[in-house]
């Protein structure tokens, strides 16, 4: 490794550290919701929680309209003093349609709770709002990650950790409903947190929005929306063949390795993932034949080898702390299906690094849904025909399809520009 790759790597170990920080107080809240509210959940309810968290992800997706890989290659082409105009049409759009996505699940979960399919009928108010908050703050995020404002998340999150902490213990002493609670009380902070940034980024005094950057990052953007609305279909189907299909013991095994996991994503994956974006677009740009984010995909492997046992670790440790009264025995399957799944998912954005290389995101899109199409198949097939642990086994694989997909797809994008164009017909020789 030569000077300039150690100097790339550190840049980005440095980066993905920034964004681990910033993320370390939201893990430390979820682990903290997970200890106060999985003790007096039913198995029924910790399933619930999953399976919403995974229905208003995928309606919360075909919500964003796939504007942000679009919006953050409009910063990097045109420079961050003039994304005002762009930055206002994004949040408008996307907040109205996130009150629109709210509204629609839990029109959705009412209705199932009227035949008696739902439990949770005190946390639905709150969805829309939930919906609002959610889009918005993912704009503002992605502006700050754009323009390499990690640190900002950091001391945000760290300032807001104790106020989540106090607001839940408060709506719990309130005796709200825990789930209820839990999302009311990250609507809250989502609040001030958006509120903070908006602030920051200037946007507020910015007038006048830009209908040409929308027009171009819907074009870009769909492809990217149409692959991440089917891997987020796709995990829905797992968190409704675990909720619907198995028994009452699964459903709660399946629930707790959710909230287990999570901190997983946050902490390891998350970051990662929001350090690649920070980081991408300036290596194409260094080397467009795609050599060097290449070494930075290939790097990317010890990413799931360390993620493996990091994993495993941290849900025992939740386990351990929190406690749960769910049956942990039959929750070790799903864990392990969890975190397979969890590092598939930031291993398949170092691996797909050739559709940001031709700004097209159709072939991954094919990808997701295939690999949509064998969740919503196999997977309650197998639930009910030879049951909840093999079905996880096959959750576990499906994923790691997508992400081999991807990588030879990378691979011979990166080789086809590597080739020199063939000399023209009409060129004679001298």
């Amino acid at each position: 490794m030569d000077a300039s790759e150690r100097r790339h790597l550190q840049d980005f170990l440095g980066t993905w550290r920034a964004f681990a920080v910033a993320a370390l107080p939201s893990m430390l809240g979820s682990v903290w919701a997970t200890g106060r509210l999985g003790a007096s959940m039913s198995s029924i309810d910790l399933a619930e929680w999953a399976l919403l968290v995974a229905l208003f992800t995928v309606v919360g997706s075909i919500s964003q309209f796939g504007i942000k890989p679009g919006y953050m290659q409009e910063v990097s082409d045109r420079g961050g003093e003039h994304r005002y105009a762009a930055l206002r049409a994004a949040l408008v759009t996307v907040g109205a349609s996130g009150v629109v996505a709210g509204a629609i699940v839990a029109g959705l979960l009412y209705g199932l709770a009227a035949y008696g399919h739902w439990h949770n009928v005190a946390v639905l108010p709150w969805l829309p709002v939930y919906g609002l908050l959610a889009n918005i703050g993912m704009m503002f995020h992605t502006d700050l990650r754009i323009l390499g404002g990690a640190r900002v998340l950091a001391i945000i999150a760290i300032a807001t950790f104790p106020l989540f902490v106090a607001a839940l213990e408060l709506m719990l002493w309130l005796g709200s409903d825990p789930l209820a609670a839990f999302f009311a009380t990250q609507c809250a902070i989502s609040l001030l947190v958006v509120a903070l940034l908006a602030a920051r980024s200037g946007v507020l005094q910015a007038t006048g929005m830009d209908g040409r950057f929308l027009r171009r990052a819907l074009v870009m953007g769909l492809p990217v929306m149409g692959g991440l609305l089917a891997k987020y279909v796709a995990d829905f189907a797992v968190s409704g063949t675990f909720r619907w299909g198995v028994d009452e013991a699964s459903a709660g095994g399946y629930g707790l390795s959710v909230r287990v996991t999570e901190p997983l994503m946050m902490l390891y994956i998350g970051s990662f993932q929001m350090a690649w974006g920070a980081h991408v677009y300036g290596w194409i740009k260094e080397s467009p034949s795609g050599g060097l984010v290449a070494q930075h995909s290939a790097r990317s492997w010890w990413l799931a080898g360390m993620g493996l046992p990091l994993g495993f670790l941290v849900a025992w440790l939740i386990i351990i702390v929190t406690d749960p009264t769910t049956d942990t025995s039959m929750a070790w399957w799903f864990i392990a299906m969890m975190v397979s799944r969890t590092l598939a998912f930031g291993m398949a954005s170092a691996m797909g690094f050739g559709q940001t290389l031709q700004r097209n995101y159709r072939m991954g899109m094919r990808y997701a849904l295939i690999e949509m199409l064998l969740s919503v198949t196999l997977l309650p097939i197998t639930a009910v025909l030879v049951g909840a642990k093999t079905a996880a086994a096959v959750a576990a694989v499906i994923p790691w399809l997508t992400v081999w997909r991807l990588r030879a797809m990378s691979r011979l994008t990166v080789a086809a520009s590597s080739v020199p164009p063939a000399p023209s017909s009409s060129a004679r020789p001298r």
